[in-house]
């Protein structure tokens, strides 16, 4: 297999690394909408659609890490090089592509990055508000919703 072989199959595999990113990215924005709606019994399965789509982007990685270690023995480049290395020894229009595809892969990740911090961000929200209302009915505190109050009194089992 020579060079152009090689980055051939890198380039398809960045490829296919871009598409599962982007399933990833629809399957965490379905469940962020499922959390800003309040779908909870439908989460469970958002959640593992996600971690299906998680899994097959680690396969895909593996993959690339093969074709990684092979076009570093042809640019006799030490280990595993970094995407930049690869492209700094692509010569011509294969340095373009790669750089494009680079650049794809790190705007795909900050991308899904943003999402998992805002459905962190709703979940959690979400699960405060829970607590604080379990703790109201329980008569262990008051709630606030995030606001400062003060409580007059407290109710009183049978007392209403």
């Amino acid at each position: 297999m020579n060079i152009d072989d090689l980055l051939v199959q890198f380039v398809e595999t960045l490829d296919r690394e871009l598409e599962l990113l982007s399933t990833v990215r629809y399957r965490l924005v379905v469940l962020g909408a499922l959390a800003k709606c309040d779908y909870g019994q439908s989460i469970p399965t958002a959640v593992h659609e996600a971690e299906i789509a998680f899994e097959a982007l680690r396969l895909s990685e593996l993959v690339r890490a093969s074709v990684t270690v092979r076009l570093a023995d042809e640019f006799n480049l030490d280990g595993t090089p970094r995407m930049e290395e690869l492209v700094a020894n692509a010569s011509g229009g294969w340095r373009e592509i790669l750089t494009e595809k680079r650049q794809a892969l790190i705007e795909a990740v900050r991308e899904i990055q943003g999402l998992a911090s805002s459905i962190t961000e709703t979940v959690g929200r979400r699960a405060a508000l829970t607590e604080e209302a379990l703790r109201f009915l329980h008569g262990e505190g008051h709630a606030s919703y995030g606001r400062p109050t003060s409580r007059a009194g407290v109710l009183v089992e049978g007392a209403i």
